[in-house]
């Protein structure tokens, strides 16, 4: 029997490499928004909140690394599959805290596992993604 199984999570570099990316992004679209990442266990490891962004926006980056963490899967694809599923299994879905599907959130994910999530949100869902792809291919992944 294996007691242990191996598990990894983002380091302090990847997070601030992460944030200092998707600033980076947002400012060439003078967009105002909210840049949360998650570790693989969906706790808040870094965080960052543009002056004038919406502050609905701040708990829908959370939101969005929660579920990327969570499913392992960017919350586009979740909102395509919430789409392929029966209304039954959809309202056992709906009834559990802190899912959203839109744009704008992803998963990080190294040699299969996943080290956490990305999730952005306060300027469109476009915007909010490629801030996001961004931060992902600062380290060298693709999103």
């Amino acid at each position: 029997m294996t007691i242990g199984v191996p598990r990894a999570t983002l380091s302090i570099d990847a997070i601030q490499t992460m944030l200092d990316a998707a600033v980076k992004r947002a400012k060439a679209h003078n967009a105002r928004l909210h840049v949360s990442i998650m570790d693989q266990a969906a706790n808040l490891v870094g965080f960052i909140s543009f002056d004038g962004a919406p502050r609905i926006a701040a708990t829908t980056a959370n939101r969005k690394a929660f579920t990327a963490v969570n499913t392992g899967m960017r919350t586009d694809q979740w909102e395509a599959y919430l789409n392929t599923i029966p209304a039954s299994e959809l309202k056992i879905i709906d009834s559990i805290d802190g899912y959203i599907a839109a744009k704008g959130g992803y998963p990080v994910i190294e040699n299969g596992l996943v080290l956490g999530g990305i999730g952005v949100s306060g300027a469109n869902q476009e915007i909010d993604a490629e801030v996001a792809e961004a931060a992902l291919e600062a380290l060298g992944l693709t999103p």
